[in-house]
């Protein structure tokens, strides 16, 4: 792949024999098209391609957070969604082609903004509750950052995002209409407000409904 400088007419975008060109964060490049093999892939490649599969397919619905939690400038060659996925890569179990992402050690951001100790409570009206104690801050948080609770139901493959609470509200209440039954995975992200700062997520429990 090749970085190139626009001239007189422009960069150049689209596909011309087996030359590509496209742009991304403001730098033109040019790439060739990938040969066609009729090599049938190793065991290795296959369970490289499966594990790639699976994270795509898990991280993909949460990719607007992602965008959030990862979103370092400083990685000017890699996507937050690249970011994401290559670490997931690195983290999932077991043996081709029967590989599982292992819940707890998933992250959806990664930052230095102070996190909340957050547990998982009940609230007045029997819902669950995420709670987390409300203390004057030393390490930079603020009471109006952004809480997020992450919650995923892994047999049915369904993400729940609750993003209706502050750091000073001290709770989010989790509202369990329309989420179905099953057990839940749960994640806390917590961003400033305006999204420029982030914690690292932080991996919960489990809730069952």
């Amino acid at each position: 792949m090749g970085i190139y400088v626009k001239g007189l007419l422009g960069a150049f975008s689209g596909k011309v024999g087996n030359v590509v060109g496209s742009s991304w964060r403001s730098v033109d490049y040019l790439r060739s098209l990938p040969k066609p093999t009729k090599r049938t892939a190793t065991e290795k490649q296959r369970a490289q391609r499966t594990k790639f599969a699976l994270a795509i397919e898990f991280l993909s619905p949460m990719r607007q957070i992602i965008n959030i939690g990862f979103n370092d400038k400083s990685q000017k060659k890699m996507t937050a969604f690249n970011q994401a996925t290559n670490e997931l890569l690195f983290k999932i179990q077991g043996e081709y082609p029967d590989f599982t992402i292992p819940y707890q050690d998933v992250k959806f951001s990664k930052g230095s903004l102070e996190p909340v100790m957050a547990s998982l409570g009940e609230g007045m009206t029997g819902d669950p509750v995420i709670k987390w104690p409300v203390t004057e801050s030393r390490l930079g948080g603020l009471p109006s950052d952004v809480v997020y609770v992450i919650l995923y139901n892994a047999a049915k493959q369904d993400f729940f995002v609750f993003q209706e609470s502050v750091r000073g509200d001290g709770e989010c209440a989790i509202d369990p209409e329309g989420m179905g039954t099953g057990e839940f995975h749960i994640w806390v992200v917590v961003t400033n407000k305006d999204a420029t700062a982030r914690s690292a997520s932080r991996y919960l429990e489990t809730l069952s409904i």
